[in-house]
């Protein structure tokens, strides 16, 4: 599991990838335009959790139980991570796909050279809607979530997501 802590410590963005979609099977395999088969959606849950001191454990705030990631839109967060923390970019905005479940945006925190501030947003609404049986409002339900971090603990989230997507993509 990456976590991505406060600079406080008490709360944390965390991403656990579980599983890989397998490819489609029949007896047209599904190819796409440069010959490929594709490798399916990574499978995870995120949330933000929080320390609660009097026990020691971190209790989550708000968490969506499953979440899709197309390989592409993982691969865009780990790159986008690895060029802040080697001081490429000073940030960068990102979401999880087409339903935009988890959005994630970090830049430079003031003063310059203190970390960073982090951005996140946690929609409901698909979880909300499959639970209910209702209809999915996009947006209707999003938790949002700021705070500082350090580079350090960037780092180790960065690395702790390329090691997760390592595992399940090969």
């Amino acid at each position: 599991m990456a976590f991505l802590p406060n600079d406080a410590g008490a709360l944390r963005l965390c991403v656990d990838l579980v599983d890989r979609e397998a490819p489609v099977r029949g007896p047209v395999p599904v190819v796409t335009e440069d010959g490929r088969v594709p490798s399916g959606r990574l499978l995870g849950t995120v949330g933000v959790e929080y320390l609660d001191r009097r026990d020691g454990e971190w209790w989550p705030i708000v968490r969506l139980p499953a979440v899709y990631l197309a390989t592409g839109s993982y691969a865009e967060l780990e790159e986008r991570l690895r060029e802040l923390v080697g001081g490429g970019i000073p940030g960068f905005a990102w979401q999880s796909g087409e339903d935009a479940a988890l959005g994630l945006q970090i830049g430079p925190a003031e003063p310059p050279g203190e970390g960073f501030v982090v951005e996140v947003g946690v929609d409901l609404s698909a979880f909300l809607a499959e639970a209910g049986g209702g209809r999915s409002r996009p947006g209707s339900a999003l938790a949002l979530f700021r705070f500082a971090t350090s580079r350090p603990a960037a780092v180790a989230f960065a690395d702790a997501l390329r090691r997760e997507g390592g595992q399940l993509l090969g």
